[in-house]
């Protein structure tokens, strides 16, 4: 336990005692917060100790996000991402949070353009740890939407965990690419990742894991086996109260369903009926919403209508006071967001302008994207230390629109696809080599999964405004020892073949897509 160490005396000795706290955020959080109140007292004594106090915002951030406290966290977020100059571990710590909220709070577009900044700063700092969670929440992101994209970025993510021997991070990334197999209709996957995750948890003394993943698997099987789904979901039920965790809706919903369509409708209406107490305690307001809505639909197929209705009334009631809640609470987070984003604008102003003779010699001026010589250097360094794919992706007939459109037309349409790969590859480096030629690699990940990107970036193709239309043709080869010479001339000749072949298309080594 921390307290139970000798209180650090110097700022060096803070910041080693807080980035152990940081890494050890989710197993001892009444810990974290008797260490971050002594930390507190320490700087009121010493309030020149700028990276302390940074590392104490950062921290109470997390524990504020993770509560759902998004003024608070966002409060405390400020004061670090506006310091001056500042580039360190903190910042890009306090980067990740600030991005994750972002996604809660609807700030989509914003988010993302966030990513690209943060995760530069990560591999400008070597964090790889820091740079796994931002692919991991977006990868979960995906998930929540429903949509099938995730899975490339939790990948990447896993990746960077297992660099890092981050036990924790590999843990709830199996967890959720679990979901992202279910998503993409795979079970035999899902399973696979659940047990990976459950290996990783009974390891490493993760008991929060090892009760989501048997409530994951349970959830699995209640068509397939329902007596082995029962005895998964009870089993992590039983966990979820010996180890004082949260009321768990992701095994009770499962298993009352599944009582239910055996006829046990009794059994199933006691344990929502418990759940919904427990869940009243804790002041859960969405899961106790959840629970009113299934509770409706037993007490109605029961014949019960008046017990239906009052659950069906609460669940409504609930319904509006957590929308009208959520609403006020993200408005109030955006203007404290847009606040830091403004103050933060006009302290980084003077270091931009000190930056900017040494970016104009990596930039390409028309788009802004690295140009070859920074792709060939920094690239190389890159893709040494973490072996990936290497895309050659070139605009198809664009002579023709500089011919039909004129040249400024087309400048226009490389800024415009330049914007596009930039948002559709948000983990990618992306760079223009000439013309309209562009270069993306992917650290850390296969050909094949670089190509199912790329393809939701060719077929997602909307046209911009009053620019022409554009198609794509791209290449995909993998690069092993940062050999990014030998792998753009690989390339580049399957990317001859796609557009020997007719175009629009991504093609990698063995693979083609159209």
């Amino acid at each position: 336990m921390p307290t139970t160490r000798p209180l650090p005396d110097t700022a060096q000795a803070w910041l080693v005692r807080l980035d152990d706290l940081w890494q050890h955020r989710e197993r001892n959080r009444t810990g974290d917060q008797e260490l971050l109140a002594q930390a507190r007292v320490w700087l009121a004594g010493s309030p020149q100790a700028e990276s302390v106090k940074a590392a104490v915002h950062v921290l109470i951030a997390y524990a504020s996000w993770r509560s759902g406290r998004m003024v608070e966290t966002v409060e405390h977020l400020e004061p670090v991402l506006t310091r001056s100059g500042a580039q360190d571990v903190w910042v890009c710590r306090a980067m990740n949070i600030r991005i994750a909220l972002g996604f809660e709070v609807g700030e989509m577009a914003q988010s993302m353009a966030l990513v690209e900044g943060q995760l530069t700063l990560c591999r400008a700092l070597g964090e790889t740890e820091i740079e796994a969670c931002t692919l991991h929440d977006i990868g979960v992101m995906h998930n929540d939407r429903g949509t099938k994209q995730g899975r490339p970025y939790l990948l990447q993510a896993l990746e960077s965990f297992r660099r890092s021997e981050n036990a924790d991070g590999q843990a709830f990334t199996h967890l959720n690419l679990a979901t992202a197999a279910v998503l993409a209709g795979d079970p035999d996957e899902a399973h696979e990742q659940l047990s990976r995750a459950m290996q990783l948890a009974q390891r490493h003394g993760l008991p929060y894991v090892q009760t989501q993943a048997l409530a994951q698997q349970g959830a699995l099987e209640v068509f397939s086996d329902p007596a082995h789904a029962e005895a998964l979901l009870r089993e992590a039920l039983h966990r979820q109260a010996r180890d004082g965790d949260r009321p768990m809706w992701e095994a009770v919903e499962p298993l009352a369903r599944l009582l239910t369509a055996q006829g046990r409708v009794t059994e199933g209406t006691d344990l929502l009926q418990t759940f919904l107490a427990d869940a009243q305690t804790a002041q859960l307001r969405t899961m106790v919403m959840h629970a009113h809505a299934l509770l409706a639909d037993l007490y109605e197929s029961q014949g019960l209508p008046t017990e239906a209705l009052h659950h069906l009334r609460a669940h409504v009631q609930l319904l509006r006071t957590l929308h009208q809640d959520e609403h006020e609470q993200r408005v109030s987070a955006l203007e404290v967001m847009h606040r830091t984003e403004l103050i933060r604008a006009q302290a980084e102003a003077g270091q931009r302008r000190a930056e900017e003779m040494s970016r104009l010699s990596r930039t390409d001026d028309l788009t802004g994207l690295p140009n070859r010589r920074h792709l060939l250097d920094a690239g190389t360094a890159l893709l040494r230390e973490r072996p990936g794919a290497v895309a050659i992706i070139d605009i198809d007939h664009f002579k023709a629109v500089n011919d039909t459109y004129g040249h400024e037309t087309g400048d226009r349409v490389l800024q415009a696809f330049a914007t596009r790969l930039r948002q559709g590859l948000p983990s990618a480096f992306v760079a223009r080599s000439g013309g309209e030629e562009f270069v993306a690699l992917f650290p850390g990940l296969s050909p094949h999964d670089a190509c199912a990107l790329l393809d939701d970036v060719r077929t997602g193709r909307d046209a911009l405004d009053d620019l022409p239309g554009v198609t794509f043709t791209a290449g995909v080869a993998h690069c092993e020892g940062g050999d990014l010479k030998d792998a753009l001339r690989r390339a580049d000749l399957l990317l001859y073949q796609g557009k020997t072949g007719g175009r629009d298309c991504v093609i990698s080594e063995g693979q083609r897509s159209a």
